[in-house]
């Protein structure tokens, strides 16, 4: 799951490219199923841009519910939730510790982005954000057309979030991390991709830990 919201010159849809790419491409080593995505979910800071759609926290979490629901009624014991959206986190949690309480289940959600915090700089060179090379690179290994889609001699406005402020909206939609009010998405795609390789291992990685403790239990 992800959202629909603004990300610069990136599609408004790029939180759910990265969730059901990891989604997809990582299912078959554990023999999963994938749902249909959910590309709608909790949007806060960027709401007020142009090309953001989201839920309510309420109707998030009731969606959430009711789709656990529906699987644990059709034998499913077991649900793995990729998350591209950071919004979604603490809605997400709540819902499945209550699909968890009311019917056993045994219930997982994964933030890709925070299970790399060192990754950016070692295979990008910097850390970026929201609307960075981070979420650029799954366009691209999604989309690989799409490459040549952002202009790679452009410097794009940016808005760099500080501890202690808020602002709704946020004044950009390219949210960095680090220092500086401007991006480039100037990046060879091979190091885009070797990016996306490293949240995929990370992600596998947790996934084993977590399967493989509850076929213990």
């Amino acid at each position: 799951m992800g959202t629909v919201e603004a990300h610069g010159p990136l599609p408004v849809g790029t939180d759910n490219v990265s969730a059901e790419y990891i989604a997809r491409t990582l299912a078959p080593e554990f023999g999963a199923d994938v749902l249909p995505l959910l590309p709608f979910g909790v949007n806060r800071s960027l709401a007020g841009h142009r090309g953001s759609l989201g839920l309510s926290p309420e109707t998030f979490k009731a969606v959430i519910y009711d789709v656990g629901l529906s699987l644990a009624r059709n034998g499913v014991r077991e649900v793995v939730v990729i998350n591209g959206h950071g919004g979604n986190t603490s809605h997400l949690k709540e819902a499945l510790y209550r699909l968890h309480l009311d019917t056993g289940m045994r219930a997982a959600s994964v933030d890709w982005w925070v299970l790399v915090p060192d990754l950016s700089k070692e295979v990008l060179g910097e850390v970026q954000g929201h609307a960075g090379a981070e979420e650029w690179a799954f366009v691209v290994a999604a989309y690989p057309e799409m490459y040549e889609s952002v202009r790679r001699d452009t410097e794009y406005s940016a808005y760099h979030p500080r501890p202690g402020v808020s602002a709704y909206p946020a004044p950009r939609s390219i949210l960095l991390y680090e220092e500086g009010n401007s991006n480039s998405y100037d990046f060879p795609k091979d190091r885009l991709l070797k990016y996306v390789n490293g949240v995929l291992e990370a992600v596998r990685r947790v996934l084993k830990e977590i399967l493989g403790g509850w076929e213990e239990m």
